[in-house]
């Protein structure tokens, strides 16, 4: 029998896949959470002859999937990795993504401090639009959960402008889903309602899961400030279960809190909240995620002893760092 190419045409043999197509063919499954897939496709790109740029995005992306599983010395490992490739390769703007990567981490386990001060520096290497629309999402974002509103609100217009810039839609979702948590954790639900909308509506366009299940997440969020918890439970349950699925503990914590504040608000509840929060603690504390657990602590505390709201406002702040 004659042997087939890829493509099913007999007399020619198989041709394998180039590193680009492996990493081309991983991000679809890392935008739906599907990491293992993802992780299979890009060390797949490692060992298929990739250039220096395409082994540096590649481990770049890796740091991606383990930082979005909760892997925070993995991801640090891999960002630090491409970083050295890229600079070898004279790619200071692919070696500011992979620094960015690492901001990441340290916004997601609450190291605000070190996560800015990485930001900055990050930033100076930045060459392309889109690379610096990203860098000051995340820099908006901790600005955001310092409750420096002035600071984020002005840190997320100009990332907007690097996006339209850049024409990069997705980083337009990304900055309406940071602008709604923003918004909610001003004490304006209304608007973290409409950005969160909008958000859900980019994600659901691109097919990029990831942007429109946290977009869902911060819906249900400003719902439940507005006093609608009913219409947070399902969409907030849908989601709930595409985390659990994808094993994202941290995102699993998040939805946990807010169903705790759903269950808070209501009369006769406190059990249930105090159960949400108590399951959301214990994520927390699996992933070593500092700032949720000191949040998650005193709500805890607060419900077990009768009060209802969450203190001076403070929500859960689902980011999304690109």
């Amino acid at each position: 029998m004659a042997p087939l190419n890829s493509a099913g045409n007999p007399g020619r043999p198989f041709s394998p896949l180039t590193a680009r197509a492996h990493l081309d063919g991983g991000l679809p499954y890392e935008q739906a959470g599907m990491t293992h897939k993802a992780v299979a496709a890009y060390e797949a790109a490692l060992s298929t002859g990739a250039s220096p740029l395409e082994r540096a995005e590649a481990h770049v992306r890796l740091a991606r999937v383990y930082r979005s599983e909760s892997q925070w010395e993995a991801a640090e490992r891999e960002a630090r990795t491409a970083v050295l490739l890229a600079e070898a390769a004279g790619s200071e703007d692919l070696a500011a993504e992979a620094m960015n990567v690492e901001v990441g981490v340290h916004l997601l386990v609450g190291r605000l401090d070190a996560g800015d001060a990485l930001a900055v520096r990050t930033l100076a290497r930045a060459r392309t639009a889109r690379v610096r629309g990203i860098i000051l999402q995340n820099r908006g974002s901790i600005a955001a959960q310092r409750r420096d509103f002035d600071a984020a609100s002005a840190l997320f217009a100009q990332s907007v402008h690097a996006f339209q810039e850049a024409g990069y839609e997705l980083g337009m979702g990304f900055a309406l889903v940071n602008g709604s948590a923003a918004a909610r954790d001003a004490g304006d639900a209304t608007r973290a309602l409409e950005l969160a909308e909008r958000a859900a509506a980019i994600g659901r366009k691109l097919g990029a899961f990831d942007v429109l299940t946290v977009a869902v997440q911060n819906q249900a969020q400003a719902l439940v400030a507005l006093g609608r918890a009913e219409e947070a439970e399902g969409p907030l349950g849908e989601v709930l279960g595409h985390f659990t699925a994808t094993s994202n503990v941290l995102r699993q914590a998040e939805c946990l809190e807010i169903m705790g504040e759903l269950y808070a608000i209501r009369h006769d509840h406190d059990d249930t909240a105090a159960r949400c929060f108590e399951l959301a603690l214990a994520l927390a504390r699996r992933v070593g995620a500092v700032g949720s657990v000191d949040r998650l602590t005193r709500r805890l505390a607060e419900v077990r002893a009768g009060g209802r709201g969450p203190t001076d406002g403070e929500s859960a702040h689902p980011v999304v760092p690109s």
